[in-house]
């Protein structure tokens, strides 16, 4: 696992052992092949952040900040060493429950990524769905963008549980078992 362009390119990333599920190499080169023409620049938010990875290839192509969120303190420690190792600037980690970070944040953001526990049976917390009708309209800015990655299955993996009032999917990207879905808070008429 790396960074995969910019500044820090090919950049080994650390990972912990058994604690996170890090983004893989393919879909965050996807990821950021579609984001290419909105990241210069960028306020970015990566909710279950991990190892940083996808914070940290944003601040690696030129977004302006990043900040990196995740409840474990290993997963912390470890982004905190690759945005150390990275030596690139604008990233900022937080130790916090990510549900409870987007109710208390204040400030907004051109970018929201969350890449949290999976829903995997029924039952299972859904946590994108959870962002989607919490606060998070509030932390992105009108033109910005949510991006969940989810598996294939329940909650949002499943195709007809993806719409949330007050936002648009306006994408779906698949990558295996992995989905990317893009979001788009709907205009409000005034």
């Amino acid at each position: 696992m790396k960074i995969i362009a910019g500044q820090a390119k090919g950049l080994p990333l650390l990972v912990p052992k058994g604690e996170v599920r890090p983004t893989q190499d393919r879909v965050r080169e996807a990821l950021f092949s579609i984001l290419q023409s909105v990241i210069s620049g960028a306020q970015v938010l990566d909710l279950f952040c991990g190892t940083g990875s996808v914070g940290l290839e944003a601040l690696s192509r030129g977004a302006s900040r990043a900040c990196m969120v995740d409840s474990s303190r290993a997963a912390c420690q470890t982004a905190h060493r690759n945005l150390e190792r990275s030596k690139l600037s604008g990233g900022l980690i937080v130790q916090s429950d990510c549900l409870s970070f987007t109710q208390r944040e204040r400030a907004t953001y051109d970018l929201i990524f969350a890449d949290p526990p999976y829903c995997k049976a029924l039952g299972d917390r859904d946590m994108i769905a959870e962002l989607l009708q919490g606060n998070m309209r509030k932390l992105l800015r009108e033109d910005g963008l949510f991006i969940a990655e989810a598996q294939l299955g329940y909650g949002v993996g499943n195709e007809q549980s993806r719409e949330f009032p007050g936002w648009q999917l306006i994408d779906t990207r698949r990558y295996g078992k992995n989905t990317l879905l893009f979001y788009r808070p709907e205009l409000i008429a005034p």
